[in-house]
């Protein structure tokens, strides 16, 4: 178990189980909330933010980019002893490398600025640089 403390006193986890590393939805979540923070956009909306991370999660499918573990299990019980799960029900923990870290910031940041067009509350809120000079090209997406 490798953790990795964020500036917000909070842990991001890498788990080696079974020879694979892992990574709980919740410590992603924690991860893309840093990298906000970092773009000068902190998150405001938490549970709005979440469910859309959460959605893009579930292209990540069990047996390929995640394992399926079932309630209570050993390794369920070893990530709620650390934190890095909020529940110990039945989830998806995902294979470190085949998270696409990048891909998910991109979405969320592309999420947020679609609403902003739209006249709609964002999730994050900008105030710093680089997010604040930040041009979204609709035609790139």
């Amino acid at each position: 178990l490798n953790r990795f403390l964020l500036p917000a006193n909070e842990y991001v986890s890498c788990v080696l189980w079974n020879g694979l590393y892992h990574i709980t939805g919740t410590d992603i979540v924690r991860a893309l909330v840093f990298r906000f923070e970092a773009f000068g956009r902190p998150v405001r909306n938490m549970k709005k933010f979440e469910e859309g991370v959460f959605s893009d999660l579930r292209n990540l499918k069990p047996g390929t980019d995640a394992c399926l573990e079932e309630p209570k299990s050993a390794f369920l019980d070893l990530l709620f002893k650390y934190q890095c799960i909020r529940t110990q029900k039945k989830q998806k923990v995902f294979y470190w490398f085949s998270v696409p870290h990048d891909r998910l910031f991109l979405d969320a940041l592309e999420r947020d600025l679609k609403r902003e067009r739209m006249g709609l509350e964002p999730t994050t809120l900008v105030v710093g640089e680089p997010a604040r000079s930040f041009k979204y090209d609709t035609k790139r997406s």
